[in-house]
């Protein structure tokens, strides 16, 4: 049974500079007043737009990264463009962090607050538009290749040497062209080493073919590359050979890195500050602990032995390598087709990785910045490069801000945005260091509603089903069998907002979405994180822990926090959940019983 299978039975259950230098320091959509005007058209037309998306990798501080390890093509761009150096997520995990990316609305418009893998879940609605159908407005061709994750059918079993089946119809619906993808399987156990050649030889295809057919014409294009690795990470074994521990018992698949030199490349690192910090210390969140055991469920845990935990980063350092060195791959026909000097580039990631901060690793129930925050990367060929913004940047503002670097005119860029609640920030691009933290907004928001990693003794007792008879084959009729429900009163929802300096977050139970105006009404239903990151960058000191030394720091966040919802989002009741605003997702007096 594929892990595709054995995670649709489990829902069923439930539904019944350098690298080191130079990367690292790397309420509506009105534009901002630009501090330079932006050059609109190269000597050939109007600028092309290629936009880049890594899986799963996070934004590295100065000093964070090995020795002598290099991410060429990151460098590349930078050295070409603007680092933004607080760009935050706006939602994860893969599926609802794509969708705000790809649509800039929040999850409670998209509806995709957790992956499309569960039957809870459901594909993008093509009714609503995507920055695909945006850049048509605007005049551009629009194209689409690698990894999507917002439409089940895509989850399929579509062999790698026999497909059967390339969606290419099905993402026209969504605003693409030219997709000729295999489906979502490239998502699973080495997705990206097995998929991400294939993916950057067909951008390579296209740019030679399609893009240059269309620069002949003087018509633009806006090209979204999706790029799987370093999510590999996520299905590393790190046992010893003929020593399982980790792959015991688990309800998907999990491998060893691939034998080849490029992946067993060594690198001397120390584990993350913050690494030996228990799930049970003061002022963490219990949402923490549900969520590693629930995901160990799926992949194993990883037990608290050092070497375990450096082979798992050193083999997301190689993962992102990989990853960068697909990138070259397409940096350099751009180049060769002489494409480069007409074409804004574009990279960031979906979601970053827990990569050991906190004793977790991967993505789920946390606000932490080593998930949230990721790279972003803007090189504009008629903008000098080799800078950086301190602006507070959110996915939410790339939909915006991607209209905004088109050639389209100031009133048509607003017409084509409009509805549209992010920022457009394009216009730091002519100043970028002299902007400010809160230069384009107060704050990003982030809002979390994922149900697979809120109840982690239901995904343990799912697992100790696999011992009965029929094991993994009769999963699912073992699971109806049995009656088990994940316990939706567990606060494993999340909404946050980061400023610049402090990160505040509340986690909530689903069956409770509340608005709290008052400390008391706050702590009530709330468990509750602030950090000052200036003060303590590695996110261990929580200040929520003393609301009477800091209750005005936390009025003020928890203000804050309300204002961008209120602001970006609307009413907050989990009208994106099964049942929509009638499906008892807000807070009463009798939520405990439901």
């Amino acid at each position: 049974m594929s892990r595709r299978t054995l995670l649709a039975s489990v829902s069923a259950g439930a539904a019944a500079a350098t690298a080191g230098n130079l990367l690292a320091t790397a309420a509506s959509a009105a534009p901002m007043r630009p501090h330079a005007e932006l050059p609109r058209r190269s000597a050939g037309g109007p600028y092309n737009i290629l936009f880049i998306l890594t899986d799963q990798e996070r934004f590295f501080r100065p000093g964070e990264l090995p020795q002598g390890y290099r991410l060429t093509a990151h460098e590349r761009l930078a050295q070409r463009g603007v680092v933004f150096e607080n760009h935050r997520i706006a939602s994860c995990v893969c599926t609802s962090s794509r969708s705000v990316i790809y649509t800039g609305r929040h999850i409670q418009q998209t509806k995709l607050f957790d992956n499309t893998n569960f039957p809870w879940s459901n594909s993008l609605s093509p009714e609503l538009k995507t920055i695909g159908h945006l850049m048509r407005e605007a005049g551009y061709y629009s194209a689409y290749k690698g990894k999507w994750h917002m439409t089940k059918e895509f989850e399929t079993v579509n062999e790698l040497g026999h497909p059967t089946k390339f969606f290419t119809k099905e993402m026209e619906a969504y605003g693409f062209s030219d997709y000729f993808g295999i489906g979502d399987i490239i998502a699973h156990t080495n997705g990206g080493y097995l998929h991400d050649q294939v993916t950057a030889a067909m951008t390579v295809n296209w740019l030679r073919g399609r893009g240059t057919d269309l620069a002949g014409q003087n018509k633009p294009w806006f090209l979204a590359v999706n790029i799987v690795n370093p999510h590999d990470i996520m299905f590393l074994n790190t046992d010893r050979p003929g020593q399982p521990v980790q792959e015991k018992n688990i309800l998907g698949h999990i491998n060893q890195p691939p034998a080849e030199p490029y992946f067993s490349k060594q690198w001397a690192f120390n584990l993350p500050a913050s690494h030996s910090q228990r799930l049970d210390a003061p002022g963490r969140p219990a949402a923490h602990g549900e969520y590693m055991r629930s995901h160990d469920g799926l992949t194993g845990n990883i037990a608290n032995e050092d070497w375990r935990w450096k082979k798992r980063h050193n083999y997301y350092l190689n993962c992102l390598r990989d990853a960068d060195r697909n990138i070259t791959t397409i940096l350099d026909e751009l180049e060769r087709q002489g494409l480069a000097s007409k074409t804004i580039v574009v990279l960031t990631a979906d979601h970053g990785d827990l990569d050991g901060a906190h004793g977790l690793h991967a993505k789920g129930a946390t606000a932490y910045r080593e998930q949230n925050h990721v790279p972003l990367i803007i090189s504009h060929p008629g903008i000098a490069g080799g800078r950086r913004s301190r602006a507070v940047t959110s996915h939410l503002d790339l939909v915006p801000t991607l209209i905004g670097l088109t050639n389209a005119s100031p009133e048509r860029k607003a017409a084509i945005t409009k509805g549209l609640q992010g920022k457009d920030f394009s216009a730091l691009l002519g100043a970028p260091e002299a902007a400010g933290a809160s230069a384009v907004r107060e704050g990003a928001l982030f809002c979390y509603n994922m149900f697979a990693y809120i109840d982690g003794e239901f995904i343990t007792k799912a697992r100790a089903l696999l011992d009965l008879p029929g094991g993994k084959a009769k999963l699912g009729e073992n699971l109806k069998a049995s009656g088990l429900k994940m316990d939706l009163t567990k606060r494993g929802a999340i909404r946050s907002v980061y400023d610049g300096r402090y990160s505040f977050a509340r986690y909530y139970a689903p069956k409770q979405h509340n608005r709290p105006t008052s400390i008391e009404a706050l702590f009530k239903l709330n468990d509750v994180e602030l950090f000052d990151l200036q003060a303590d960058p590695h996110e261990v000191k929580n200040l929520a822990l003393d609301p009477k030394k800091n209750g005005s720091l936390l009025e003020a966040m928890n203000a804050k926090l309300n204002a961008v919802i209120d602001r970006e989002v609307g009413e907050d009741v989990g009208q994106m959940l099964p049942g929509g605003v009638d499906g008892g997702w807000v807070a009463t007096d009798a939520a405990k019983d439901v």
